[in-house]
């Protein structure tokens, strides 16, 4: 006996079940690598709506779709932007900024780079010698000497290697 099928919208998906199910895959990855580089997860979110869909977007339906607030998204776009992520266009029959995301990683990672990693580092590189410089004026353990030592050494060699991953890009350091 042949089983009974059941119908066939039980089966296959609608085409917009689909979209919207490949969308929400598609945010939730972007999502978590952004929380991962400590960045909002609505960041990520609002760049992998925009990686999933095939046509620019305006503010309004990033907004909907990401389920944040129009500042919030806001926020968001302009981060993205400046990360170099996203590209912002208003066509002139249009009434609003249509936003399409890059979709290569080496201008994800050169965004990062320079606009997180970068002005950490020099701000690191303030506090680091102004503790070693403490110590200098206040003689204390050779352990701590040591371990101050190390961290130095550290961001020394994380500023050495930050232009070398731009060169391996193939981006130009800004």
């Amino acid at each position: 006996m042949k089983p009974l099928a059941p119908a066939s919208s039980e089966i296959v998906p609608s085409s917009e079940e689909q979209n919207l199910r490949y969308e929400d895959a598609v945010v939730g990855i972007f999502a978590d690598l952004a929380e991962l580089f400590g960045n909002p997860r609505s960041y990520g979110a609002i760049y992998g709506i925009l990686f999933a869909s095939e046509v620019p977007l305006n503010l309004a339906t990033i907004s909907k779709r990401s389920g944040s607030s129009q500042g919030s998204t806001s926020q968001g776009l302009r981060v993205l932007e400046t990360f170099g992520a996203i590209v912002r266009e208003k066509p002139v029959d249009a009434r609003f900024a249509l936003f399409t995301a890059k979709l290569e990683l080496k201008i994800l990672i050169s965004g990062f780079l320079r606009e997180r990693a970068l002005p950490r580092l020099a701000s690191t590189e303030a506090r680091v010698n102004e503790l070693q410089n403490a110590l200098i004026d206040h003689p204390g353990s050779e352990s701590a000497r040591y371990r101050l030592d190390r961290l130095a050494q550290w961001h020394t060699s994380a500023r050495a290697i930050l232009p070398l991953i731009h060169k391996i890009l193939g981006v130009e350091n800004s």
